[in-house]
């Protein structure tokens, strides 16, 4: 398309695309691979932490359970009771026997609050530890009549209950004729039991719902939020994590035993779970919508200060280029632009003023070659010159004829065109002035001295044209010819890196009038077209060399009449 010819259009979707792709694959990259890589690590270490306090919890109730089959499996109270049911010994010593077996194999253990041990002939009658005295008291209580119910129930299994007084492991105590004659009943430290899996639901500030036989024991763990509902228990997957509504997400996991069914379910906030990755989404996206204010300032900063005044100096050149000199840009600034754009206004300013120089210089030399043909090629002159060649060439051979053609040819040429060229060299300045002396000298005769003191190394120093033969002619018309014959003096020589030029006439002095009227003749405000030659030159000095050249008139010696002029080299 057309419109992506230009260059303030190319360079803003440059800059634009630069921005935007970079920051859209990044925010891709991040928000889908990173993310997802992030959430499937908080995943990872969630499973595992939850299979490994499973695996540390189910340890825990292998042990109960173990330590509760030892009551039979060991022999010493099956041994005992067989003992007293033929005689052997007293009940006494029985309740002894197995009084001290309880406090052997149970005191101790770090699972249980405490041990309680009673035959089904004489169940009031309690076989406790002694580290276990007030739990047992509790027990004795509060839940001895319950667990004395479920004797005929359990038959040969174990069965974790929830009484009033706490978690209890029950089972029968059975003989060799698997036949039961008594209850072991310990009392289950729930904080010792399930410390691996609080510590993982402190750990992610989770609430840990847990049944344990159908016995919900979840209230005493320490939690916070909603637990959950039969429904949303079948709904969880097994091993995974699901979401469990109201903003949270649940991991569950089942042990299943012959001898007990624990089922933990770790119900955790998603601030908790996916906090840290949904703060990065967040902020990943309010940096992705702020691309579209930041793309909008960046096109705006390029359009402003780049592209605009790129397209500020096209016009501006297309304008100049039309001929419309001068122009300027409104572009500021200590930048590159800024910078181009005050040196563009500058050149343009400078290249109107050199044209308008230019012109004018040109238009001073014209008058000058107009003036010069003028006060040369006049029928007076010509008339004059024409007799005196006349005169001369009766009197003489060819050679004077000669002579004074090839003067009149010099003057000719130099008041004409000098084949346009605007500097010329002293010397050739001199032939001219040569020349013109050469007729006026046949003018006035002897009346007339004229002296030429030029220096040789200033011959090669470059000046206007027709600068010297017009301040010769005003010396000879304002000075010489008033006064019938006098003197003129032209030195030349270089000093000081500059050309100095003076042309002094004895004759006719200049008047106060008259240095008012050179006066304003060399500021350019002559009115009465007086003095034209010194303000053509003084015009085209200030035109080529500013304030550089100087043009000073002098009637300071008694009956000299001095022109000074300086140019820089």
């Amino acid at each position: 398309m057309r419109i992506f010819r230009k260059i303030r259009v190319q360079l803003v979707v440059i800059v634009l695309v630069c921005y935007l792709v970079p920051a859209v694959v990044l925010g891709w990259y991040m928000g889908g691979a990173v993310l997802r890589d992030l959430q499937a690590k908080t995943e990872s270490a969630l499973t595992a932490g939850m299979e490994y306090s499973m695996m540390l919890a189910e340890q825990n109730l292998a042990k109960l359970v173990e330590l509760a089959r030892d009551a039979t499996y060991d022999g010493e109270l099956t041994d005992a009771a067989a003992r007293r049911d033929a005689g052997d010994i007293s009940g006494g010593e029985f309740s002894r026997l197995a009084r001290n077996y309880i406090e052997r194999k149970y005191s101790r253990e770090a699972l249980l609050t405490c041990a309680v041990c009673f035959t089904l002939d004489n169940p009031d009658l309690l076989l406790v530890s002694r580290s276990g005295n007030d739990a047992a008291a509790a027990y004795q209580a509060l839940d001895h009549e319950a667990v004395k119910a479920m004797g005929e129930a359990l038959d040969t299994q174990c069965r974790f209950v929830r009484l009033e007084g706490g978690v209890y492991l029950v089972r029968n105590l059975v003989n060799l004729r698997m036949k039961p004659y008594g209850m072991l009943v310990l009392g289950v430290n729930t904080d010792a039991l399930l410390a691996p899996l609080s510590a993982l639901a402190g750990e992610w500030e989770a609430r840990l719902d847990m049944t344990l036989d159908d016995v919900a024991i979840d209230d005493l763990i320490a939690a916070g939020g909603e637990g959950l509902s039969a429904a949303d228990w079948d709904a969880l997957p097994e091993g995974e994590i699901a979401s469990a509504g109201a903003g949270r997400y649940a991991i569950s996991r089942r042990g299943l035993s012959r001898d007990y069914a624990l089922r933990v379910a770790l119900v955790i906030g998603r601030a908790r779970l996916y906090g840290e990755i949904d703060a990065f989404r967040m902020l990943l996206t309010g940096l992705l919508a702020l691309l579209v204010p930041i793309a909008a300032v960046i096109a705006w900063y390029v359009y402003r200060r780049i592209t605009r005044p790129i397209a500020i100096l096209s016009e501006a050149s297309n304008r100049i280029e039309a001929g419309e000199l001068g122009v300027t840009v409104p572009m500021r600034g200590d930048d590159e632009l800024g910078n181009l754009g005050k040196a563009f206004s500058n050149m343009s300013l400078r290249l109107q003023e050199l044209i308008d120089k230019t012109y004018k210089e040109e238009i001073a030399l014209r008058d000058a070659r107009i003036q010069a043909m003028q006060s040369r090629i006049n029928p007076h002159f010509i008339n004059n010159a024409l007799e005196t060649i006349n005169w001369q060439a009766r009197i003489e051979g060819s050679e004077s004829i000669s002579a004074m053609v090839e003067s009149l040819s010099v003057l000719l040429n130099a008041g004409m065109s000098r084949n346009d060229r605007r500097m010329l060299s002293l010397r050739e300045e001199l032939e001219t002035a040569n020349a013109y002396f050469y007729f006026v000298g046949l003018r006035f005769g002897d009346a007339l001295e004229t002296r030429v003191d030029a220096a040789p190394e200033a011959l090669d120093a470059t000046l206007p044209a027709l600068t010297i033969q017009p301040l010769i002619e005003n010396a000879v018309e304002h000075g010489i010819a008033p006064a019938g014959g006098g003197e003129i003096v032209l030195r030349c020589a270089r000093a000081d890196g500059a050309l100095r030029i003076e042309v002094a006439n004895s004759g006719q002095t200049a008047t106060p009038e008259d240095m008012r009227r050179i006066e304003a003749a060399l500021k350019g405000d002559s009115l009465d077209g007086s003095h034209l030659g010194l303000s053509n030159i003084a015009t085209r000095l200030r035109l080529i060399y500013s304030d550089r050249a100087t043009l000073r008139v002098h009637t300071d010696t008694p009956g000299w009449t001095r022109v000074e002029i300086e140019i820089p080299e």
